[in-house]
């Protein structure tokens, strides 16, 4: 098992895009985007699985939907750190800075 731990950044982008749901959707629509959510981190704790490499070394996206990815950075092979959770309709210049 390895130990994940999110960003600043991360833990902000989550909370956005969830009030945004909640502000634009429905609470059932905001509870499958935290499952979602949740279910990735759990694969990528716990079944050592390593998701597509990205231009940047360590750095891995993962895919939840077409609207929804996740960005980890791999410190160790038992350290993980999510970096974003990225908008995909947004610019992606915007994830580089």
């Amino acid at each position: 098992m390895r130990i994940v731990k999110w960003s600043a950044e991360a833990k902000a982008d989550f909370n956005s895009i969830l009030g945004f749901i909640l502000q634009n959707w429905s609470e059932k629509e905001a509870e499958n985007y935290m499952g979602e959510i949740y279910k990735l981190v759990h694969i990528i704790e716990n079944d050592n699985v390593d998701f597509k490499k990205t231009r940047f070394k360590n750095i891995r996206v993962a895919v939840i939907s077409k609207q929804i990815s996740i960005y980890y950075r791999i410190h160790s092979k038992s350290k993980i750190e999510i970096i974003r959770i990225w908008d995909n309709r947004q610019n992606p210049s915007k994830l580089y800075k």
